[in-house]
């Protein structure tokens, strides 16, 4: 006898195996996400994997699924036995933003199903030899979504807003109790399926991982940092800008993401790095509260947009009172002058700490560095796509 394993969002099957050829969804959950299972069919309890659909599609779209890459993916499927069905991608998706996906019941012994589309799009899925007979309750979703695979599936029926709060199940436990795989083999995560984080400086690289471990915990496992307490190799623009650049000569900058500071020179070197290509890279984002910002410098006291020219890590998280950027020198290739925040080593060092300390549920302003996550989030599905050639 078998084995199997099974993938599903609510009653709607994803995806069926068995034996050796399981297909395994760890980067997809989270250990938390690991839950004992009821199944219908025997009175057995079992481990599996549970999470929303809400709470899974930022992991999707880190793992490539995204809708302009499933548009390409569609429009241009592997080569079948099978002819593929005529109906438009921009035709899916309002197909699947009006399917009700809660009315689906498991277990349907009648053999000829209505189907859960619309009569003239069943006609143009229905198997012109066998008809109807014997399918699913879903046969017509099913057969609309067949040349996806299951992971952009998922994100197709994410465009349904009900759709996010069905369960995503993934139920394995048959192929580890028959031999085929040990429970190890199913451990879950991004597992070096994400991205490394280049910085500026240790504090940017300490403070950007604290932000996703509290603020994303559901992705943060999908960000790898550079460990290097002392001695931190890419420290300063400079730096940076000639490890990217020889990560690009050797071809291994997939995967990688530089991030320079919203000032004068990080907009510089972001600029350089661009024209050479096939280099991932973004700064610090720009804010409508730094276009009027306090400042001091050869001109004295007045407010300036510091965006593009002073807003190191440090202005995205709390500010000390009275804060102010401070001038410094002045920048001769984008002819304006470069600037920080005008304190002590002491007081950044204690601005700082106050953050790494902090929690998500601490009362604590945490939108701008949500700006900064966001951002970076934005970036790496980018490069994390495959665009067509």
């Amino acid at each position: 006898m078998g084995t199997y394993s099974d993938f599903r969002i609510g009653n709607f099957h994803l995806e069926s195996g068995g034996n050796f050829s399981t297909t395994t969804h760890q980067s997809i959950y989270l250990p938390t996400d690991s839950v004992t299972l009821n199944r219908e069919y025997e009175p057995k309890q079992v481990e599996g994997f549970r999470a929303t659909l809400r709470s899974i599609l930022p992991r999707l779209e880190l793992l490539g699924s995204t809708l302009p890459a499933i548009k390409h993916r569609f429009d241009n499927p592997y080569v079948t036995y099978d002819e593929p069905h005529d109906i438009p991608f921009a035709d899916v998706l309002k197909l699947v933003r009006n399917v009700d996906l809660a009315s689906l019941v498991e277990d349907d012994s009648t053999d000829d199903h209505a189907g859960l589309l619309p009569a003239e799009y069943q006609k143009r899925l229905e198997d012109p030899v066998n008809g109807r007979y014997g399918q699913s309750p879903s046969w017509d979703l099913s057969t609309l979504l067949d040349r996806l695979n299951p992971y952009d599936t998922l994100r197709v029926l994410a465009e349904r807003p009900e759709n996010l709060d069905l369960v995503v199940q993934w139920d394995f436990m048959d192929v580890v109790e028959s031999g085929y795989f040990e429970r190890k083999d199913f451990s879950v995560g991004a597992d070096g399926q994400g991205f490394l984080l280049v910085t500026e400086g240790t504090s940017d690289t300490k403070v950007i991982q604290h932000a996703f471990a509290i603020l994303r915990p559901e992705i943060a496992d999908f960000f790898q940092f550079v460990d290097m307490e002392d001695n931190y190799p890419f420290g300063g623009h400079g730096n940076l800008m000639n490890f990217m650049t020889g990560l690009r000569s050797i071809g291994k900058a997939d995967g990688v993401l530089a991030i320079f500071d919203n000032d004068t020179v990080g907009v510089l070197s972001l600029a350089a790095l661009k024209k050479l290509g096939g280099i991932n890279a973004i700064k610090l984002p720009d804010l409508e509260e730094f276009k009027s910002f306090p400042t001091i410098g050869p001109s004295g006291e007045h407010l300036a947009d510091i965006n593009g020219k002073a807003a190191a890590i440090e202005c995205y998280l709390k500010l000390p009172p009275d804060c102010r950027i401070r001038w410094t020198n002045y920048e001769q290739r984008a002819g304006t002058y470069q600037g920080s925040i005008d304190q002590t080593p002491k007081g950044k060092s204690a601005q700082q700490n106050e953050f790494l300390r902090s929690s998500r549920a601490d009362h604590y302003p945490f939108e701008k560095m949500e700006t900064v996550l966001d951002l970076i989030v934005e970036a790496c599905i980018g490069c994390s796509v495959q665009q067509p050639e």
